[in-house]
């Protein structure tokens, strides 16, 4: 059996709602569970070289990309609101045509 020892933490109000609906769902046995199935996750990502290459890559290619379009303003972003209403309008055009 691992040893453990005991420690204490402070979080966000966001991430402790979030570790205690995890255990309040039966999803974790405990917070204790839940943290270290994070830190775990976190070990193993950070172990991954490949993962951070396509993270590496990702940044430097997409998203810096699509940054650089915005500031120059060949692109535009979009709100919530916008996206709702055109995927609205493209599901009742797609059901008209059925």
């Amino acid at each position: 059996m691992e040893s453990t020892r005991r420690i204490d933490i402070e979080l966000p109000d966001e991430l402790a709602d979030a570790v205690e609906a995890r255990v309040s769902s039966g999803e974790y046995a405990s917070v204790s569970a839940v943290i270290e199935d994070g830190l775990r996750a976190l070990a193993a990502r950070e172990d991954d070289p490949a993962w951070d290459a396509e993270v590496e890559h990702w940044l430097k290619t997409e998203v810096a990309a699509t940054y650089d379009r915005l500031k120059a303003g060949e692109e535009r972003t979009y709100s919530v609101e916008e996206v709702r209403e055109y995927l609205r309008q493209a599901r009742d055009a797609r059901n008209a045509a059925e």
